[in-house]
């Protein structure tokens, strides 16, 4: 760092015998608690059988620690938001530096699995997100206890992002903004470990659940989920809870004048769906995003 110190990440290493590395990685944000928590959850039950393990899971339970130490999204001082610094740069500022030493420190991973928390203005429901067209990533995800696979199309930013960098690797994200939510920590790191078995590093013994109770999604594109967005500023009072089913034009929320109460929009669902997630942080303006839709996941 400039003022000479050193910034700490941990990497914990749990090997058995040969088979695949598996690096599980969280806190490349510093507000996205929810994948800390898993990434602990994850490495405590793995630290419970070194001996049994098929091969090698490395766990990075927080890359960034710096943002989470504020709950802030971007790394303090440089003000750079660390998931937008990849590949990085050897010779470049302390964050730049951190994510060279990240991706050099994974070479040779044949399964990267990122954690991450809601978007700090949402709450969302549990979900894997992909990589469209990569078939075995989706496969491997349905396995990972959420609601929704969703095999998306690279925006353009994805190329500086930290999932980018490996192919097939698996994002799951959920619960609320910047807070832990609960049963999402305890749904997404069952949801690690059967993946670990199906890789077949973590025996079946040794799950601390039975794998018939996970959930098993569907998989999902980008033409099956709708931004809804806000026309009139004011605040955003939402009616319903993620991953709630959500009919035709059923009303989604509201949007109100703060000095008066009076509703100066209702916003309702362009598609009958799913409630993939919805807007928590109520200040709004127009074409505010409040919402997403998954269209035909009603049943």
């Amino acid at each position: 760092m400039p003022t000479g110190d050193a910034v700490r990440v941990i990497r914990r290493r749990f090997s058995g015998g040969e088979g695949p590395r598996v690096a599980v990685v969280a806190g490349i944000r510093g507000d996205t608690p929810e994948g800390v928590r898993v990434a602990h959850a994850v490495a405590a039950v793995l630290d419970q059988c070194h001996d049994a393990l098929t091969g090698t899971v490395d766990v990075y339970p927080c890359v960034n620690p710096l943002a989470a130490h504020l709950g802030v999204r971007r790394w303090p001082f440089f003000n750079q938001d660390l998931n937008r610094r990849f590949p990085g740069r050897q010779d470049g500022h302390a964050p730049d530096r951190l994510a060279h030493e990240l991706i050099r420190s994974l070479q040779g991973v044949e399964q990267v699995i990122e954690l991450r928390g809601a978007h700090p203005a949402f709450a969302e429901a549990a979900q894997a997100h992909v990589r469209a067209g990569d078939e075995k990533a989706a496969d491997l995800a349905r396995n990972a206890n959420v609601n929704v696979v969703w095999a998306r199309r690279p925006g353009p930013a994805a190329p500086s992002t930290f999932a980018w960098q490996f192919a097939g690797t698996i994002a799951l994200e959920g619960g609320t903004g910047n807070r832990l939510t609960a049963g999402v920590g305890q749904a997404l790191a069952e949801g690690v470990l059967n993946m670990l078995n199906v890789l077949g590093v973590l025996p079946d013994e040794h799950l601390p659940f039975h794998w018939a109770a996970v959930t098993r999604p569907r998989i999902v594109t980008d033409a099956q989920v709708h931004r809804v967005r806000a026309s009139k500023g004011g605040l955003f009072l939402p009616r319903h809870r993620p991953w709630d089913p959500i009919a035709l034009d059923q009303l989604v929320g509201e949007i109100i004048a703060p000095e008066s109460g009076e509703v100066v929009e209702a916003i309702v669902a362009p598609y009958a769906g799913r409630l993939l997630a919805v807007r928590e942080q109520p200040v709004a303006l127009p074409g505010t995003m409040v919402a997403r839709v998954v269209e035909g996941l009603d049943d």
